[in-house]
Parts: C-alpha cells; sequence; structure tokens
C-alpha cells in the first residue's frame, strides 16, 4: 500500500507490505502509525508555516490605503440599508487601520526619539574660543533636522488617521445599537390577524421548499467535492485526532478518578469528581459535534445551510453541557454526589425539567430560525415566535417552581428552606414575569422581541450556572491541593518550612483572580447575550489595561500590580532583614535593651518607608512631582492641619507598631472597653455601657494607656477582706487558697497568693491574688471567690451573718447645741427666754418619760 501526501515540495512515501504473524508485528505497525501521525502533524505544520509576510509599502502610500480604507466605511455607514452584521464586518476594518496607524505612529515616534538624541549635541553653539563649525557638521545638522520634520509629520499624519477611526467607530457603534434596537422593537403583523393565517401556509410550503432544494444542491456539489480534497482536511483531521486523546484522556481520568475511583476522598473532592465524571461524558461528543459542523461547513453548504449549520451546532453543544451539568450538580440517582444541596425529590425534579426544557426548546428554536429566514416569511415567523414561547414558557415554569429548589437541611437547622433564599426566589419569580411576558410580545406583533427574550434569559442563567460551578470547582481544586495530604500541599509546606499540619491560605489569592476572571467574562458575555454593543466595554477595559495618563503619569492596571508587588515584595525584604539583625545580629552586640529595641524599631520604619518608594516608583510618579506635592503638602500642615497631620501620622504608627490591635481590652484618657476598628485618624472603642468612644490616634502616643490584653489574655483578680482580731492566721490562709484552688478558671501557674496584709483597728486585713486566662472571666470569678469565702466564713464561724442591733438616739443636735450656746438673756418677768422656749417645745411634745 503506497501512501502520497503533499501539500508543498516532493511526495513523501510510505510503503508497507502484508507481514507475517510474529511476535513483534504489533510493535512495528503501532511504529509506523506513529509515522504516520508525525508525517501529517508536519504536513499540518508545514501548510500552517506558509504565510509569506506582505511587501512593505512606502509611508506615503500607507496613509493613502488608509484614507480610502476609511473613506469607504464612512460612505457605506452612510447608507439606509445597513446591518449588524455588515457594521460589525466595518468595525473590525477600521480596527485594522486604527491598529496599523497606532504601529506606524509608535513607529515613528521611536525613530523621532533617536533622532532628537542625534541631533541634540549638533544644536550647541560654539563657544567664542572654539573654532567655528565645519560644513560636516551643518549638512549633518541640517539633514537631521529635516528627517525629524518628516518624522514630525508621519506622526501627525498617524494621529490623524488614528482620531478618524475613533470617530468611525464611536459613530458605528451608536449606528449599531439603533439598528439592534429598531429590529427588536420592530412590530411585525399580530397572529391575531386572519391575514397571518391566510399567508402561513404559502410561506411555510416557501420555506420548506428552499431547504429541501438547498439540501439537495449541497448533497450533490459539496460533498463530492469534500471527497475530492479540502484544504481544510488536515486541521480537521489533527482536531480528529485531539478529540480521540481527549476521550482517552478522560476516561482514564474517570477510572482512576471518578466516582468509585480508587484516589478520591469522598468528603474533599465532591465538586471535582462530580465535574470528572458529569462534564467527562458530553466534553468529547461536544468536540466530536464541532469537528463534524466544521466538516459540513468545509463542504461549501449553499444559503441558507451554511448559516443554519452553525445554529444547529450550538444548540446541540448547549444541549450536551446541560446534560453533563445536571449530572454533575444535580446527580438525582446518587444523592452522595450531589454539589447542590438539594433534596432527593428536587434534584430528580429540576433535573428532568432543565433536561426537558433544553431538549424540545433548543430543536423548536432551531426550527423557528430555518423556517422564519429569508425575505417574504412575516407570517411563519409571527406563529412560530407565539409557539416557541409559548412551549419555552410552558416548560420553564417547572424548572422554576418551589418544588424544584427545595434545600435538604438537617434537623434544627436554621438555614432558608429554599435554595439561594430570598434573594433567588424573588429572581424566580422576576424571571416567571419575563418569560410570561414574551408570550404578550409575539401576540401583538413584536414576534422578534419575545424570541430574543427567552433565549437571553436561558442563556445568561446557563452562564450563570457555568460560572457557579467554575467557581465551586476552583475551590475546590485549590482545597485539594493545598490539604496536607496532598503531594502539592506538602511540597508547599516543605519549601516554606511549615508544620506538615498548617493551614495555607494561598489558595485564596488565586481563587479571587480566578473569580475576577469569570465576573469579567460574565461582564462581557451576558450584555452581549443581550444585543448590548460590548465593544465599548472591551475598549474601556483595554483603555484600563493600556492606562490612562493623568498630568505626567500614566495609571494602568499593570503599573497597579506592579506597584502592589514591589511593594509587596519589598515589604518582605524589609521583614527579612529586620529579622536577620534582630534575631542573628544584635544579639552578639554588646548593647543594652532599649538600644537594640529602637534599632528594630527604626529598621521597621525605614523598611516601610522604602516600600512605599519602591511602590511609587513602581507606579511612575515622578520623584520631582511627589517632591512638589509633599512640599504644598507641608504648607497646609503648618496653616492649620497639624492635628489631622499628628492624628494621621499617629494611625500609620499604631498600624506599623501595633501596640493595640481590634479586640484589646484598653483603658485611654479615662475610657475603657475594647479597640473595635483602627482608622487612619481615630479610633473606635467600644465601651462596657455599649457606647463607642471615637478616640483621636494621638491619645494613644501622648498619654499613658492600659492595655490590658498586650501580650496575653490572661489576668490577675484582688480580693481583699478582713476578719476579726481572734481569727486565726494559718486557718484564714488555708480557707482563701483552697476558694481559690477550688474554682476550674483559676490558673494553677501562676499559683494563687494569699498575704497578710496588717492588723488593722477594725480586724486583720488578708489579699488573695488569682489569675485567670481570659479577661472576660474576671467578673465570673470574682463573684463565684466571693459567694465561696462567704459560705466558708459563716460555715467556720468567723463571722456571724445575724443581724447586729442598731441604737439610735434622738435629739443629738439639740443637745449639742444647747451645750455650745450661751445662757439666754432674762426678761422682765424674770424668765429666761431658753426656758420659754424650752417649755414650749416640751409642751408641745409627747409626755417624757421619768
Amino acid at each position: 500500500m503506497v501512501c502520497g501526501m503533499a501539500r508543498s515540495g516532493p511526495p513523501v512515501l510510505v510503503t508497507t507490505k502484508v507481514l507475517p504473524s510474529f511476535p513483534g508485528i504489533a510493535h512495528r505497525m503501532r511504529s509506523l502509525v506513529r509515522l504516520a501521525w508525525f508525517a501529517l502533524l508536519f504536513a499540518s505544520v508545514a501548510a500552517f508555516a506558509q504565510t509569506v509576510p506582505p511587501p512593505q509599502r512606502p509611508f506615503s502610500q500607507l496613509v493613502e490605503l488608509w484614507g480610502r480604507q476609511l473613506d469607504r466605511i464612512a460612505s457605506r455607514t452612510e447608507q439606509a440599508d445597513l446591518l449588524p452584521v455588515e457594521i460589525n464586518g466595518l468595525r473590525e476594518q477600521a480596527t485594522d487601520v486604527r491598529t496599523a496607524a497606532m504601529a506606524a505612529s509608535s513607529f515613528a515616534r521611536n525613530d523621532l526619539a533617536d533622532i532628537k538624541k542625534l541631533l541634540a549635541p549638533l544644536e550647541l553653539k560654539p563657544g567664542t574660543d572654539a573654532p567655528p563649525e565645519s560644513d560636516a557638521v551643518k549638512a549633518e545638522r541640517e539633514r537631521l533636522t529635516e528627517q525629524a520634520t518628516v518624522v514630525e509629520s508621519r506622526v501627525k499624519q498617524c494621529e490623524v488617521v488614528i482620531a478618524r477611526a475613533d470617530q468611525l467607530l464611536e459613530r458605528m457603534t451608536k449606528l449599531r445599537g439603533e439598528l439592534v434596537l429598531q429590529t427588536l422593537l420592530r412590530r411585525d403583523p399580530s397572529p391575531l390577524s386572519p391575514a397571518v393565517w391566510r399567508k402561513i401556509g404559502p410561506q411555510f410550503m416557501a420555506s420548506v421548499t428552499s431547504l429541501t432544494g438547498a439540501m439537495a444542491t449541497w448533497s450533490h456539489d459539496g460533498f463530492l467535492s469534500l471527497s475530492s480534497g479540502s484544504p481544510e482536511l488536515v486541521p480537521l483531521a489533527l482536531w480528529a485526532a485531539i478529540t480521540i486523546i481527549l476521550w482517552w484522556v478522560g476516561r482514564a481520568l474517570r477510572r482512576r478518578f471518578g466516582r468509585g475511583g480508587t484516589h478520591i476522598d469522598a468528603q474533599r473532592d465532591q465538586t471535582i469528581v462530580s465535574a470528572i465524571d458529569g462534564l467527562g461524558l458530553v466534553l468529547v461528543p461536544i468536540l466530536a459535534v464541532w469537528l463534524v459542523g466544521k466538516l459540513l461547513l468545509a463542504g461549501n453548504p449553499p444559503a441558507p445551510i451554511d448559516a443554519l449549520i452553525p445554529e444547529a451546532v450550538v444548540r446541540l453543544m448547549l444541549l450536551l453541557l446541560v446534560f453533563g451539568m445536571t449530572a454533575a450538580g444535580l446527580s438525582p440517582a446518587r444523592p452522595e454526589w450531589r454539589v447542590l444541596p438539594l433534596t432527593d425529590d428536587s434534584a430528580h425534579y429540576l433535573s428532568q425539567a432543565l433536561r426537558r426544557l433544553f431538549s424540545i426548546s433548543l430543536p423548536l428554536e432551531f426550527i423557528y430560525l430555518a423556517l422564519s429566514r429569508g425575505e417574504g416569511r412575516d407570517a411563519v415567523a409571527a406563529v412560530g415566535a407565539v409557539v416557541l414561547t409559548s412551549v419555552v414558557a410552558a416548560l420553564s415554569l417547572p424548572a422554576l417552581s418551589n418544588r424544584a429548589w427545595q434545600a435538604a437541611r438537617p434537623e434544627g437547622s436554621e438555614l432558608p428552606p429554599m435554595i439561594g433564599g430570598t434573594w433567588w426566589t424573588v429572581t424566580r419569580l422576576l424571571l416567571i414575569v419575563s418569560v410570561l411576558s414574551s408570550i404578550v410580545f409575539s401576540l401583538i406583533g413584536y414576534a422578534t422581541l419575545g424570541a430574543h427574550l427567552h433565549t437571553a434569559i436561558s442563556t445568561t442563567c446557563l452562564l450563570i450556572a457555568i460560572a457557579l460551578l467554575l467557581h465551586k470547582l476552583a475551590a475546590d481544586v485549590l482545597d485539594a491541593a493545598a490539604a496536607p495530604g496532598s503531594p502539592s500541599g506538602a511540597l508547599v509546606r516543605r519549601s516554606l518550612g511549615l508544620a506538615p499540619d498548617s493551614k495555607l491560605r494561598g489558595q485564596y489569592l488565586v481563587l479571587l483572580l480566578f473569580d475576577t476572571a469569570l465576573v469579567l467574562l460574565l461582564a462581557i458575555a451576558i450584555p452581549a447575550t443581550w444585543n448590548v454593543d460590548t465593544d465599548a466595554m472591551i475598549d474601556g477595559l483595554g483603555q484600563l489595561v493600556r492606562g490612562v495618563r493623568i498630568g505626567g503619569v500614566t495609571i494602568s492596571l499593570g503599573n497597579v500590580g506592579m506597584a502592589i508587588v514591589a511593594f509587596f515584595v519589598s515589604m518582605l525584604l524589609a521583614r527579612l532583614v529586620r529579622s536577620v539583625v534582630r534575631d542573628r545580629v544584635l544579639p552578639t552586640v554588646d548593647a543594652p535593651l532599649p538600644l537594640r529595641q529602637s534599632i528594630d524599631a527604626s529598621l521597621n520604619y525605614a523598611g516601610v518607608m522604602i516600600a512605599i518608594l519602591v511602590a511609587i516608583g513602581a507606579l511612575g510618579v515622578d520623584f520631582t512631582n511627589l517632591a512638589i506635592v509633599l512640599g504644598a503638602l507641608s504648607v497646609g500642615i503648618g496653616l492649620g492641619l497639624q492635628n489631622i497631620a499628628n492624628n494621621v501620622i499617629s494611625g500609620i504608627i499604631l498600624l506599623v507598631e501595633r501596640p493595640i490591635k481590634a479586640g484589646d481590652w484598653v483603658t485611654v484618657n479615662g475610657h475603657e472597653g475594647f479597640v473595635r476598628r483602627i482608622n487612619i485618624r481615630a479610633t473606635e472603642i467600644e465601651t462596657f455601657q455599649r457606647t463607642h468612644v471615637i478616640v483621636p490616634n494621638s491619645m494613644f502616643l501622648q498619654n499613658p494607656v492600659v492595655n490590658r490584653t498586650y501580650s496575653d489574655t490572661s489576668s490577675r483578680l484582688e480580693i481583699k477582706l478582713t476578719v476579726p482580731l481572734g481569727t486565726d492566721v494559718n486557718g484564714m490562709e488555708t480557707i482563701l487558697r483552697e476558694a481559690a484552688l477550688g474554682h476550674s478558671r483559676v490558673l494553677r501557674v501562676p499559683a494563687p497568693i494569699v498575704r497578710f496584709v496588717q492588723v488593722g483597728s477594725g480586724g486583720l486585713d488578708f489579699e488573695l491574688f488569682v489569675f485567670v486566662a481570659r479577661l472576660e472571666d474576671r467578673l465570673i470569678v470574682t463573684n463565684d471567690l466571693n459567694r465561696v469565702l462567704l459560705a466558708k466564713l459563716i460555715e467556720q464561724k468567723i463571722i456571724d451573718p445575724s443581724p447586729v442591733p442598731e441604737l439610735r438616739v434622738r435629739g443629738l443636735d439639740r443637745l449639742n447645741f444647747a451645750l455650745h450656746t450661751d445662757p439666754a438673756p432674762e426678761t422682765k418677768d424674770g424668765v429666761r427666754e431658753g426656758t420659754r422656749e424650752g417649755t414650749a417645745e416640751r409642751s408641745g411634745d409627747a409626755p417624757a418619760s421619768p
């Protein structure tokens, strides 16, 4: 058998013979197969490599060509019969012109910078004592000046072309939005009109006749041309080989890591296994469908089949994807592998509803597109839109009902009874209203709007579901990779010198980046589904990536990212240097401890300042401009921002030095409570009365601060008590020590301390010191110890709980007054005034006792 294959150059001949059966034939056959595949790969690479670069044209011809292309685009946009597809093509052409002009402008700017560097030394005027310049220098300066003028004119011409292309792109963006809106809001004949039903029969037969005629022509000509040889067969063969390889890899992964595999952890790898087992079922069929679609398009199908084949391929791939996602996320038959926390009934009901919805709606939508495509199909489009929207609405309601979203909750759980809670319930109601409104739009004549509405809704929900499953899959993959028992997790911990069971947190940063990419893709894909112009969004995103120039600084995502990376790398290096100096250098230096602490703090501040300066330099900020800004800021601080600057700088010191942190129990300036938040200007403290005090940060640096949880959360309690003078001191100490050691929250190390203070006038004074592990246990332990001590003192009859009799003497104030005042003068009757007053007072009182 002789096989010939050549795209360019001499043919490659491979000759094989029928070999007898012996043990080495299988090995030789495999070698021949490998050789054939390598030859096929080499031929395809050679075919793709035959791209001859276009010849370089003079700049004047390029500008003229760009001008003609832009003129043609501008004249075409002024016509009234434009279609959105044609506008997309014109946009691509204008974008190509703009890209070429920007490349030429960048090249010209580089040339101009080089010319100015060569011209700068020649423009210096010689001194009075220097010899006059030669004619060669003058000629060179004139030549460079003339060349610089030419290059500057090229830059300006490129800028004009770029500005004109931008104007055309903006105009086409606006025009395409208007055309899309006009198309959606175009009112076709209503299916309630009798005229529509009179025309539907002939239009339906015409559509069927057109499709059958195109199929007959294509089957006669297209497949014959494909069998005779097509330039697209080689890449299709490569894709077929890749599909077979992926099928083999997916089969091996399903056997090893799928449900029932031996290399999985059922709890940790649930989402990964479900994705491999569920999506692995449909990945190869999806690639096969795409490959068949490419193969059919290679046969040059006539209109309208050439436009219907991609539509059929996309819908069949979506149907397979839905089957794979329901198998992976819902798992109706195997609850142990279910990703979504649904009940068994809801999982089975939702899976059947989604599969039924897409199995019927996607083929029906394709039939609608096939029959309504072309001129004179308004009646078919109107009636087909009503049928399509009604069927989709009837099939969508079960998937949006409460029965399909019941959450599997353990007994006594406070989780919501529905998946997603209130927000998903409200969203489902809005989706039901939108799906039902598409029927109304189709009935009143807006067939295009009704069909587009349900297509956009279903595609949006599918995109969001895919994004959520990808997020869940990425999170589980990263958690599995960072697990202590995984090879990757063990390697990372061993490389970083961490404990084998330590927890890694780097996977959360990777997940954040992955989620950011997903959000960006959804931000572009969902508006595109609703026919919103995404070019402006992509251009804005590209402008953000390229950078926005503000003054002399270009701010872009790349510069910001580089600044953040430079800051963290600088901080890491600064901490490394600080740790080396603190742990290895300073202990060997004969210096006092306060000096070493000052050196350590200075290294910390210096590292932070260097990291900030490096980040500012990576951001592209000129330090000259920064010095000007800092000078102006210093003037403002000198005029009236002293307190604010003091508090801000104090806040930075608090955040860097961390003498206090969120959650500490502090006392500052008469306020005591827990630190809730440290801001850049003030710190928020929550007192025990549940009030919030905003304390300026300078208070923490200018005043003494009591931080009860600075080094640890343990605390000491002091209980003072006085007992009668006749109490046994040893027995009293024993009682205090036993009461302290009998409490479960009192620490044994440090041990409780009992102290006999003094012999006072009222009795013997004792003090008990105990330590607790948590600061919040102070009140509880104090209360418990007081109760225990009171009970023991009463039990040992050291104190008497009976009430002490109280003796009250009345009239002591009057007696004191009588003893310290002079005798009253006598009156005319010979009776003293004091005697009269006493007599009058006694006459009003009760009878005195003898």
